[in-house]
């Protein structure tokens, strides 16, 4: 995930496995200081140039069709939408210098500034940006099946018919009239100007993607055109990612990193941020508090300079593979994912993981704490446990009662095995081995002569190469184990060489049926506006944004008939009408209706949440709160940062300075 996946694009869990938080992958190279950046830009006082390490190579720089935050991560720094968001989060003027809606919120109309322009990645102007740009983008999100259409599919009119083939584009609710540009909704949205913020709406250039053809967005940086704060300006797979300062952006003055520096790393020592960061090739890094030698290092060198990072909106989850059809890399069939022996043990899985108390059972077992304890201490680690899909504060009702409170009272009516459970963050909520065995001894009742031989097999994924990696999955190995291990075997596949084959097992396959493992702990999402639907879309039965993540094709890759009866089995179905309900309710209906939506996803075992971002102990040249920020959309948690309004220091922030920014912060100032 993440990321939008944010996204959503999102972003992953696999992020936090690998230990590379923001707080940890950032940092800023040692011998750059302050100054006018060649071409314009803001005057600094501090380094210009932020350096860090990443684990995910860029797969896509078509940045409407992508869903995936190792790619967004890069490309919200090089195009930017509508609107955008400042340092508190508030939107405010991006492409569109105003904006406003109709009484009902049903048509949105915005109207296009005249000085933004479009770059090329030699950062020659090309054209300007008009309010036709963002009708271009549009089109081709549905003509190319964008990853994330189904965010916007159902709510500009006319949209959802084009994609299918059963409407014309001169029907869809989009219009561009000199430099106003007008959306059409099938329904009120109050939320929509936040929507702008997500990357399925921006905008293209029409003349530039004729002459690309299917080499737009190619990973190389002349793919795209660039109107946002950057242009990338080098990419080598799994070595070095560059990009600068777009010196025809509109609003330089508030671009005060100049260069960004990202270094490819495979995870393989846990101490490399740190080490970097030590010796002035990094802006920032975590510390690992399971490593002795870094945590008496970190309090030797900075023993003032360590604060704890907010937590964020990105939400972590376990998922299973719930038709899974692949034992091999999609892209590399000679590379086994399975430890599987025979045709039975696979039937055996795949009628395991359709059983709900199975799933119940596993994830029960799973020790979320045991887990975040590899990189952030025992101490610690239970500071970045989520337990809710849609975070527990995300929203409350006009009485003041909670997503969260709501989704609680909801799951113990549908499972009463979890009554008295408390899904605030900050503790294990799931983990319970006494009720693991409970429900491992219900499916093995339910599921009778169907199953030939128990244990049950399951193939985990494991990136080889990542210490941190390695040691957090056979954490969640010996839980699952220890709890139930008579009817369950974790089957670690430990993949060799970089990341992008590790990926390739269940995150970046072209569809669900590629998908070739069991069970990961590694799904995540971000908000892309404020409201629930943003989270539990990921699990909508026609166009999910995780459906492949759980082997699950979207209804455009073709979704087959076994697959629906799947849907079917594991409860997705029932709760979709749930979802359809709530997502036609105002207020606190639909709050209610969404909570309940998620308490049956949660009781299904449908997903097993267990982390968020950030809570992670920093060391930091960031001056505190510079930085965008948002809950949802371009600026929200990002592995990349996103870099507007983000301020440098030559020396690691003192943690007294940062406390007093962040009260300054939450106060509003």
């Amino acid at each position: 995930m993440l990321k939008r996946k944010k996204v959503l694009a999102v972003l992953l869990a696999a992020t936090t496995c690998l230990g590379m938080l923001v707080g940890c992958g950032g940092s800023s190279s040692g011998g750059q200081t302050g100054g006018q950046a060649s071409g314009g830009g803001a005057e600094t006082a501090g380094p210009d140039t932020y350096s860090m390490i990443d684990n995910f190579d860029v797969t896509t720089l078509d940045y409407v069709y992508n869903n995936k935050s190792s790619n967004g991560d890069y490309t919200c720094n090089f195009i930017e939408g509508l609107l955008t968001q400042d340092n508190h989060g508030t939107l405010v003027a991006g492409m569109a210098s105003d904006w406003s809606s109709n009484e009902d919120a049903s048509e949105w109309t915005f109207t296009i500034r005249d000085d933004a322009v479009w770059s090329t990645s030699e950062g020659e102007e090309y054209d300007t940006v008009t309010a036709e740009d963002f009708v271009t983008g549009l089109k081709h999100a549905a003509d190319s099946k964008s990853e994330t259409l189904g965010l916007v599919a159902d709510l500009i009119k006319g949209l959802r018919e084009y994609s299918e083939g059963t409407g014309s584009w001169e029907d869809v609710g989009i219009k561009a009239d000199g430099n106003t540009l007008t959306y059409t909704l099938t329904k009120p949205c109050a939320y929509f100007d936040g929507m702008t913020t997500y990357s399925i709406l921006y905008p293209i250039n029409a003349e530039f993607l004729e002459s690309k053809g299917s080499d737009f967005g190619a990973v190389t940086p002349d793919s795209i055109l660039y109107n946002g704060c950057y242009i990338l300006s080098s990419l080598v797979p799994s070595q070095e990612v560059r990009f600068d300062a777009n010196p025809n952006y509109y609003d330089s003055d508030n671009v005060h990193v100049q260069h960004v520096v990202v270094t490819y790393t495979n995870g393989e020592d846990p101490a490399q941020g740190f080490n970097m960061f030590v010796n002035g090739e990094t802006t920032a890094t975590t510390i690992n508090s399971s490593l002795p030698d870094v945590v008496a290092k970190a309090n030797e060198l900075y023993p003032d300079n360590q604060y704890k990072s907010l937590t964020t909106s990105t939400s972590f989850w376990g998922a299973f593979n719930w038709d899974r059809r692949a034992y091999a890399l999609f892209n590399d069939p000679s590379v086994s994912t399975t430890s599987k022996t025979s045709d039975a043990q696979k039937a055996d899985t795949k009628a395991a993981i359709l059983n709900a108390n199975f799933r119940r059972a596993v994830y029960a077992a799973y020790s979320a704490h045991a887990v975040e304890a590899i990189t952030m201490g025992e101490e610690r680690a239970d500071d970045v446990l989520r337990n809710t899909l849609v975070p527990y504060t995300f929203m409350t009702t006009s009485d003041g009662r909670s997503y969260g409170s709501i989704v609680t009272k909801e799951l113990e009516a549908f499972v009463p095995e979890y009554a008295g459970i408390d899904l605030n963050d900050g503790q294990d909520a799931w983990y319970n081995p006494e009720l693991a065995k409970t429900f491992a001894e219900k499916a093995k009742e339910e599921l009778g002569d169907t199953i030939s031989e128990w244990p049950i097999h399951l193939d985990v994924p494991v990136y080889a190469s990542s210490e941190n990696q390695k040691n957090m999955q056979l954490a969640m190995q010996k839980s699952i184990e220890d709890a139930i291990g008579d009817y369950v075997k974790v089957d670690l596949q430990f993949l060799e060489g970089d990341s992008s084959v590790y990926y390739s097992a269940f995150y970046n396959q072209p569809d669900g049926v590629s998908n070739s493992i069991d069970l990961v702990f590694g799904a995540g999402w971000g908000p892309d506006y404020g409201d629930p639907l943003t989270y539990i879309h990921c699990f909508d039965i026609h166009d999910g944004d995780m459906l492949n993540y759980s082997g699950i094709n979207y209804e455009s890759q073709g979704q087959d008939d076994e697959q629906k009866a799947a849907l079917e089995a594991i409860g997705l179905a029932d709760i979709q009408e749930v979802v359809d309900q709530a997502s036609a309710a105002k207020g606190d209906e639909r709050i209610e209706l969404f909570a309940k939506a998620e308490a049956m996803l949660l009781g299904n075992g449908i997903l097993r949440p267990y982390s968020t971002n950030g809570a992670s102990l920093t060391v930091s040249k960031v001056v505190p709160f510079t930085a965008a920020y948002g809950m949802y959309g371009q600026a929200s948690y990002n592995r990349v940062p996103y870099f507007k309004y983000m301020e440098l220091q030559e020396e690691p922030v003192l943690a007294a300075d940062y406390e007093a920014a962040k009260e300054k912060w939450l106060a509003g100032e």
